[in-house]
């Protein structure tokens, strides 16, 4: 659907080769179903070792105080965009057939990875791994019923999404 840089909470993800990104938060799909329904930034397919992994991504500029509603939000929206986003590769949505990326119409879905990823502008490197284990235990329904990996949540800073291939560095900053 999209070639373009996408700016979010201040972050430059992409640009992307085409085929590879679906930006479901601007697509003509959520926008049918928006109302009552937070959707994550967009859904990132990547080629790994194992076969093709479909990353779910959710973009914060910081981390609040009430922690746990914050979690909660991130968790509705991370499986809002999965749920939509399996729902367009089956056809479930005609606006879809028309922006979803081929790329994504082809996948065998039954050997598809997939990766909920949640991106915090400027959070420090040492409360990670807490982020990370809050957003595993709310997501384990999903990543259980749908026979995920335990490490198919991930929560990293900007500097780790650019290690990642997510974000475009800073200028005159070290990757």
């Amino acid at each position: 659907m999209t070639t373009e840089a996408i700016i979010e909470s201040g972050m430059t993800f992409g640009p992307y080769p085409a085929g590879q990104c679906f930006y479901i938060e601007k697509s003509a799909c959520y926008q049918k179903v928006q109302e009552g329904v937070q959707i994550a930034e967009f859904l990132l397919l990547k080629q790994q070792q194992q076969g093709p992994t479909v990353w779910v991504v959710e973009a914060k500029s910081s981390c609040p105080r009430d922690f746990t509603a914050y979690m909660e939000d991130i968790r509705v929206k991370l499986v809002n965009a999965f749920m939509l986003g399996l729902a367009a590769c089956i056809g479930r949505h005609p606006p879809a057939n028309d922006e979803l990326p081929q790329t994504f119409k082809d996948l065998d879905l039954t050997s598809t990875s997939f990766r909920f990823v949640l991106v915090i502008k400027g959070v420090p490197e040492y409360h990670l791994e807490v982020l990370q284990n809050a957003l595993g235990t709310l997501l384990k329904p999903v990543i259980k019923t749908w026979a995920m990996l335990p490490t198919s949540v991930m929560v990293m800073n900007e500097i780790n999404a650019q290690r990642h291939g997510l974000i475009l560095p800073v200028a005159g900053a070290a990757p």
